[in-house]
């Protein structure tokens, strides 16, 4: 899938280069627009021609992504949440959507600041934080891969062993 993103090194096929999640651009007269730019920042992929997606995999360092949000633009132009990721310690995060989706913007959408459960972590706050994100609010990932047609399933290839 040829995606355009504002953070090429999301989808560069390599994961030693590291992009940021950047700042929501908010409408202007849209208060709950500039409530989410105050409160999240955004990973957002596009593309000319619509894409189908089925499968999601986020590859970044333990922590980094600890919890985000799975969205892609529908048809009205409304992000629709498909999958809300919480407590992810893992450097790839995988998952298989049930019905596949067809869209032209996808984006991870990420808490500035967070409580970790991670044992002498970085304590992160959500209490009363407005205004500019900070340089740790934003997070790397270093990559971001979506498929539509999924890998064989061995048991269905015949080639499980007995």
């Amino acid at each position: 899938m040829d995606a355009t993103s504002e953070d090429t090194k999301f989808h560069d096929d390599n994961i030693h280069t590291v992009g940021e999640t950047g700042p929501i651009l908010e409408d202007e007269k849209d208060i709950r627009s500039q409530e989410e730019s105050d409160k999240f920042t955004e990973a957002v992929l596009r593309w000319r021609q619509p894409q189908t997606i089925q499968q999601v995999v986020v590859k970044s360092e333990p922590g980094q992504m600890e919890y985000f949000s799975v969205q892609y633009m529908n048809e009205e132009g409304k992000w629709v949440t498909v999958k809300e990721v919480k407590d992810n310690m893992r450097p790839m995060y995988r998952f298989t959507l049930h019905n596949p989706i067809v869209t032209t913007k996808f984006r991870l959408k990420v808490p500035r600041r967070w409580e970790s459960r991670r044992v002498g972590g970085q304590k992160r706050s959500t209490r009363g934080e407005t205004g500019a994100p900070s340089m740790q609010e934003y997070k790397k990932i270093q990559e971001i891969e979506l498929y539509y047609a999924l890998p064989p399933d061995p048991m269905e290839a015949g080639t499980a062993e007995q």
